[in-house]
């Protein structure tokens, strides 16, 4: 008999903590939007552009703001972009070219600090120069700049490079230690990429949408060439009430996706006391997607110390299935250090919806490609 109380009981308890775990991760729906609350999103999305990143396309209101723009990464190449008028172009380049110039080495060994400038055209030249006044010489950057269609673009990579017969000691301490020979000269190599890139990158309006095979990057679009490159691609838009960051990558495949990934979302989740507003797969033409939208607290301290609600929305695209011409996109919206007053959570959700549910394959984006 207490064989069977004890047993009893055991269960009782293994039920009272399954139910509170279900309780505690369960979704937790939002209301329906009411016609107030509906009547403002449909304005909200009266007017959207079309955007281009990576291989993708998707629509975003046109009032959002995609003035940040996180990290650019071809292969071992970063791209920052900015418009400028061709004067102020020729400018920087001149300035930028005296400035390494003067710039002081803090060894003797080391000068110049700008070791060659190879002028490509009117509208590119690479600077190959050292990293800092601290940084052997043999370690370099590459820092290559072009104007195309009113953007002025900034490609950098790192080289090693020990030919130079004044690094003869360091070469010798290198090889070794077990280095490669040919690890201890990459210029040639790391030159051709960036001479490569500069003639493959152009310039482009926000919502130009290009047709051949390649990938955009804000305010700019690369062109594949026979190999196609690693890229990781991320644009910010940020308003009052939340940040939006869309992120392309085909270099991060995995081996679970986000629903996957439940067990420890969910950890996570009874940790800090948020809860489901909504998850599951979202079916697009041709992508494989999964969605979590999680709401929780957080302390803001700006313009006063207070605690709001806490955003989370997080979406994933062809994370199992990705390759170099299909890549993993993500979609992360969330409010942190801001207290989101224009909209309610059924808003929010409903934005979230009218833009994840936009995406595609970009007609034409990857060789031989016929997706839509």
């Amino acid at each position: 008999m207490r064989v069977r109380h004890l047993w009893l009981g055991l269960i009782v308890v293994v039920f009272i903590l399954c139910t509170v775990f279900w309780l505690l991760t369960r979704p937790w729906p939002v209301a329906p939007l009411a016609e107030k609350e509906k009547q403002m999103t449909d304005k909200l999305f009266e007017q959207t552009r079309p955007q281009c990143l990576g291989r993708y396309l998707f629509d975003v209101p046109v009032k959002f703001n995609n003035a940040d723009v996180g990290q650019i990464k071809i292969n071992e190449m970063r791209i920052s972009s900015k418009r400028l008028y061709p004067p102020a172009f020729t400018q920087r380049i001149r300035l930028r070219e005296q400035e390494l110039n003067n710039s002081p080495t803090g060894r003797p060994i080391d000068q110049p600090f700008l070791k060659q400038v190879y002028q490509i055209n009117d509208n590119a030249v690479i600077f190959d120069r050292n990293v800092n006044g601290s940084v052997p010489g043999f370690g370099r950057i590459l820092e290559g700049h072009l104007y195309s269609n009113g953007v002025a673009f900034i490609v950098t990579t790192e080289l090693t490079d020990l030919s130079n017969p004044k690094y003869k000691k360091d070469r010798e301490d290198y090889l070794n230690s077990g280095s490669k020979e040919s690890d201890l000269n990459d210029k040639p190599q790391k030159l051709a990429e960036m001479q490569s890139l500069l003639s493959r990158l152009k310039g482009r309006k926000d919502e130009e949408v290009p047709t051949q095979p390649g990938v955009c990057i804000p305010e700019g679009f690369i062109s594949d060439t026979n190999m196609i490159s690693e890229d990781d691609i991320e644009i910010i838009y940020n308003n009052d009430d939340f940040g939006l960051i869309i992120n392309t990558s085909n270099t991060r495949r995995k081996t679970e996706t986000l629903l996957e990934r439940g067990d420890e979302i969910n950890s996570a989740i009874i940790r800090i006391g948020a809860r489901t507003l909504k998850k599951g797969a979202v079916k697009l033409p041709g992508i494989n997607a999964e969605e979590w939208l999680i709401k929780s607290k957080q302390d803001i301290y700006h313009p006063e110390e207070k605690i709001v609600p806490a955003y989370r929305f997080t979406f994933y695209g062809n994370e199992n299935v990705a390759d170099l011409n299909h890549p993993v996109f993500s979609v992360e919206l969330n409010n942190s250090g801001l207290e989101t007053k224009t909209y309610t959570d059924s808003q929010l959700v409903d934005i979230w919806e009218r833009i994840t549910r936009t995406f595609k394959y970009r007609t034409g984006s990857a060789p031989g490609s016929t997706r839509q």
